[in-house]
């Protein structure tokens, strides 16, 4: 599945967990990661939704990105905004309060839980790898993708 078709598979199966506000140039941005960590996020969507039916949240909590940073998968969630009393709308800038309220736990918890998971697999083929380091850049990897990426990197 090319990256533009898992976007396109996960905007139509999960629609309550993104934004519907989210422009098509903002969609080219929200998820950017290999095809080795496909699995994983699309389980982190199937758990989140249920976590956020089970509570009755459906449409209170949305994705912001999901994304590879310094050879991590990085999977960032915020509340919904909200209708005030006056009209307008409220956005919850405070992501991580000091008191987070179940919802935001068992989400934080289930984010954990597949990230440690990535830790583990190529970000390229899901198969098992690791964290990689080549000349300051950071990749999880399988050998063989650790093989592939180091003979670029001397071609040039």
């Amino acid at each position: 599945m090319t990256h533009d078709e898992f976007v396109a598979h996960i905007r139509s199966r999960f629609p309550h967990l993104f934004d519907p506000a989210t422009s098509e140039q903002e969609w080219q941005y929200l998820i950017t990661i290999g095809p080795g960590w496909h699995a994983l996020v699309e389980e982190y969507c199937v758990k989140a939704e249920a976590v956020l039916r089970e509570h009755g949240e459906v449409g209170s909590w949305y994705i912001r990105q999901i994304k590879e940073k310094l050879g991590e998968l990085r999977i960032y969630h915020r509340p919904a905004p909200y209708e005030r009393l006056d009209g307008f709308l409220e956005t919850v800038n405070d992501i991580d309060p000091p008191h987070p309220t179940p919802v935001q736990e068992l989400l934080s918890d289930l984010r954990g839980q597949i990230i440690e998971r990535a830790h583990r697999t190529c970000e390229e083929c899901g198969e098992p790898g690791g964290l990689r380091v080549i000349d300051g850049w950071y990749r999880t990897c399988c050998d063989k993708h650790l093989q592939e990426w180091q003979d670029r990197k001397a071609k040039r």
